[in-house]
């Protein structure tokens, strides 16, 4: 594969060229859309025997386009202390080379998030990471592809991304918003909150905004329209304060905390995480130790535009089909897979799956290769662009 992209460090970004006539029982457009709905290890599998394929791999438009038809979940980065442990896919038809991995897992990158296909990390630019010197690489792992941001305000040090990018309906554009957050200092609500826009690009806000006395799970930020939305750790805070949404508004740049309903304030071993719901609303996730139920509930606007918390549905573990003894989860997350959406969730380092849509019976994704319990950061399989200067890694 690595031959077959020698030429994408010169990658025309401007729009797409028209594929020259061939003898196609479909028309040129019929046939691009039909291939854009290919995962990009399929699509790279008829890059040799397929000329008009191999021009597409070069037209960021059709990148794009596949990007857009392919933004559900095909695995998962498993992570501890942000650097890269293991990968797992849950898609057969995805997937990512080995070698390009590799640069992950070997190079010393601290993951800041993943979106779009996407991976963005924390990277000295002479190989390991230095906070000193450090600036923020976009890679794409599948195309084995990056390039580098602007340096951003301050130092680069750990904390997460979050990326709202601007596609409209069918309207695919390689335009984004990306939110850097980081920590401050250690028992401040203040966070160093940075916005870095692709069509300036440039950093476009540098603020410290409030977002709480308790710790935040900063690894997993879920971007609903131009809100990012964060979750407050299930950790015991130096606070007595219950666990609360946090919000940041990419427009507005201002921040607001929302309680979590009563129900869903943790009981000892409980579990929280937050989700998008059919692409487009905040869904909470509660799993209670004591009677093994999930628990969902949508955020939503209430008559006087406040928002509340209304409960759409609870799961039991006796209900996937689970038997076993009571289960502690670590880890709970909604995924669009395909044509469904998957309940994914650890118990004792083993990766559950359960079809929401269809009741499928419970299904054990991945066994985790560690014994402690590390994080799991979604990834989708696509061809998106990292940028204008777009590289290839191992040409450098």
């Amino acid at each position: 594969m690595v031959d077959m992209l020698k030429n994408t460090r010169n990658i025309d970004l401007v729009g797409m060229k028209k594929i020259e006539s061939r003898s196609y029982p479909l028309p040129d457009e019929v046939l691009v859309k039909i291939i854009s709905y290919l995962p990009a290890k399929a699509f790279f599998k008829f890059l040799p025997v397929c000329k008009t394929i191999y021009q597409l791999s070069l037209d960021s438009h059709f990148l794009l386009s596949q990007s857009y038809y392919n933004k559900a979940i095909s695995g998962f980065f498993i992570h501890s202390d942000n650097i890269l442990r293991s990968f797992i896919l849950i898609d057969p038809y995805a997937g990512v080379p080995r070698s390009n991995l590799e640069f992950l897992s070997d190079s010393g990158a601290i993951i800041l998030g993943s979106a779009g296909g996407l991976v963005f990390v924390l990277l000295n630019k002479n190989g390991w990471f230095d906070a000193a010197t450090s600036g923020i690489c976009i890679y794409n792992p599948a195309r084995g592809t990056r390039c580098w941001l602007p340096s951003p305000p301050g130092k680069c040090i750990r904390g997460c991304i979050a990326v709202r990018f601007m596609n409209d309906e069918d309207v695919v554009t390689k335009d984004y918003k990306l939110v850097y957050v980081t920590r401050t200092r250690e028992r401040s609500s203040l966070h160093h909150c940075r916005v870095y826009d692709s069509v300036a690009r440039a950093w476009t806000m540098d603020k410290e905004l409030d977002f709480g006395q308790r710790e935040l799970e900063l690894e997993y930020p879920v971007v609903c329209g131009d809100t990012v939305f964060w979750l407050s750790s299930e950790l015991e805070s130096y606070t007595r304060i219950d666990p609360y949404v946090v919000t940041f508004d990419v427009r507005e740049e201002c921040t607001q905390i929302i309680p979590l309903p009563k129900e869903a304030i943790l009981n000892f071993f409980d579990t929280l995480g937050i989700a998008k719901w059919e692409g487009k609303s905040l869904c909470l996730i509660h799993y209670s130790t004591s009677s093994w139920v999930f628990g969902l509930w949508l955020l939503k606007k209430t008559s006087d535009s406040a928002v509340g918390w209304v409960k759409v549905r609870e799961i039991s573990l006796a209900e996937m089909g689970f038997m076993g003894e009571p289960c502690f989860v670590s880890y709970v997350e909604l995924i669009e897979v395909a044509t469904t959406t998957l309940l994914v969730f650890t118990i004792y380092g083993k990766v559950y799956g359960y079809s929401m849509k269809d009741g499928e019976v419970l299904k054990k994704l991945a066994s985790l290769p560690l014994s402690y319990f590390p994080k799991l950061i979604p990834y989708s399989n696509t061809l998106r662009p990292c940028g204008e200067q777009e590289e290839l890694l191992e040409a450098i």
